[in-house]
């Protein structure tokens, strides 16, 4: 039987591509109410198809350049693989009978007042408009304003179509996302993202009459986390200086990552009597930074995900392993994912680590590949924490012998799921021995950002991955699946916000454990 339809792009918009040759470029397009629906669909999907466009990638040095699909035809993978990592038993998500989308429009929900308040007072009103007051144009201002009063009336406002403003993806926004939805009735992700293109037009981004509206943002968090470098520095260093503890300190760094700033690296231990002293300290404190981490975890898989990449686990022999990062946010946040990135080159985990960045600004901190290069020039300016100056050169070594690879790609500012994922980026993640999937709206996207009950199986929902994944997630939305009953009634009891304090965290893989 050949593999079940799947959205894909194809030359006439996203639309379905039927493993067994039918389908392809040409297939019709797709809405997303008929995505879960259509007729005739083969049922459950134990295999990727990549049909239809391959999406340029754009390098931003060179400027915004637009978006020409063009049609590659069309592939199938089989049904069980054998990738190293992954599963060997055939698992499957069934793509015709999906749950619902999040919306907007259910009061009491974050979505809800994400739509209805948070992203007109917070963000266009407070940082948009307030952090960029003296620059902008006289047009912007009445432009980003227009917007404000759309999002007063939020309910009752049909989202319209996106001017034309040069941005490359005018036409998928407008020819195969956008619908006759008010801006509560549509998906939470497609307003969300459609909300940050909509500033980009406002101001003129992509005609460069204005750059990105978040730098003050940015650039603010990043100073805030100076305080923090110095312990964070010091952990580096005992990572990279002992050998012999590679799973341990891996760990250590993987739970830096996902926590950011929320992890309490004052614990770290500063410089020691003995190397022995100090060496028995930095364990304890590494206890209980595990202990205090996890504790807050509802799902940990990262034994599976370090016996995945390691020697001893799926990952053998001496070939070359290529590791990925989907990155989510600047400031202290992408710093410790550099450290992870650094981690895996320096511990020959990797022999290369590609960042996979946004291709222009989105959810105000959102991580572009100017980021990763700013934040890398700001911490070898500083001479106040401590030896976080020679780690930062070497991170500027890093990418300039290419063992890290900075990426930008428009797929990752589209709201679109990630098993929605173009050509390109599907075959480049065939050869990834991990992709470390960063953040909560990426971990919307991977998961479609449906209506799962909560103890869905996570490996099913991200079966359709061509890699290993691992997704890093503090709890920010109400979109989640994986965690037993008996977490989220505990969870629930401790804190009646658990789904959107960001207090909680998971460690998910589709990986066998």
């Amino acid at each position: 039987m050949g593999c079940a339809s799947l959205l894909v792009p194809g030359r006439g918009g996203w639309g379905f591509c039927s493993g067994g040759g039918g389908g392809g470029a040409g297939a019709p397009a797709v809405t997303r109410a008929d995505a879960a629906s259509r007729p005739g669909a083969a049922g459950t999907v134990s295999c990727f198809c990549a049909a239809g466009t391959k999406t340029k990638q754009i390098n931003r040095r060179e400027g915004a350049r637009p978006w020409k699909p063009r049609s590659i035809g069309s592939d199938c993978r089989g049904r069980a693989t054998t990738r190293r990592g992954l599963p060997t038993h055939v698992m499957s998500l069934n793509l015709d009978d999906l749950p619902p989308p999040v919306v907007s429009n259910v009061p009491g929900t974050w979505a809800y007042d994400t739509m209805s308040r948070r992203i007109r007072e917070e963000i266009l009103l407070n940082q948009v408009l307030k952090d960029n007051l003296e620059s902008l144009s006289e047009e912007a201002k009445a432009n980003l304003l227009q917007l404000s009063s759309e999002l007063e009336k939020a309910g009752d406002t049909k989202m319209p179509k996106i001017a034309e403003d040069g941005g490359p993806d005018l036409d998928v926004w407008n020819q195969q996302i956008l619908q006759d939805e008010t801006w509560l009735e549509a998906p939470w992700v497609v307003t969300e993202y459609y909300f940050y293109r909509r500033v980009l037009g406002a101001i003129g981004y992509f005609s460069g009459s204005f750059g990105d509206p978040f730098a003050f943002q940015k650039e603010k968090g990043l100073r805030s986390s100076y305080p923090a470098l110095g312990s964070l520095g010091r952990l580096m260093e005992r990572a990279l200086g002992e050998r012999g503890n590679v799973e341990y300190f891996f760990r250590a760094l993987l739970l830096t990552s996902l926590w950011g700033n929320r992890m309490d690296l004052s614990i770290w231990p500063a410089d020691a009597v003995s190397d022995e002293e100090s060496t028995e300290r930095a364990k304890d404190a590494f206890g209980e930074v595990l202990k205090s981490s996890s504790e807050m975890l509802l799902t940990d898989d990262s034994l599976s995900v370090w016996k995945a990449i390691s020697d001893k686990g799926a990952v053998t022999g001496s070939a070359p392993k290529r590791m990925d990062i989907i990155a989510d946010n600047a400031g202290f946040e992408l710093i410790c994912d550099l450290c992870l990135a650094d981690f895996l080159i320096s511990s020959g985990l990797a022999d290369k680590v590609v960042i996979h960045l946004k291709s222009y600004p989105v959810f105000v901190s959102d991580a572009m590949e100017k980021d990763v290069l700013s934040h890398i020039s700001s911490l070898r300016s500083q001479n106040e924490h401590g030896n976080m100056r020679e780690i930062a050169s070497r991170w500027q070594g890093m990418v300039d012998k290419g063992q890290w690879e900075l990426s930008e790609h428009d797929f990752w500012v589209l709201p679109l799921p990630f098993w929605q994922i173009p050509s390109d980026l599907h075959n480049h993640f065939k050869e990834s021995a991990m992709v470390f999937v960063k953040g909560d709206a990426n971990y919307r996207r991977n998961v479609g950002e449906r209506q799962w009950p909560f103890s869905a199986p996570f490996q099913t929902i991200s079966s359709y991955w061509p890699a290993p994944i691992c997704c890093l997630r503090t709890m920010k939305s109400e979109v989640l699946c994986g965690v037993s009953e008996e977490k989220q009634a505990a969870a629930k009891a401790e804190d009646p916000n658990w789904l959107v304090s960001g207090r909680y965290g998971l460690v998910q893989t589709n990986v066998d454990a």
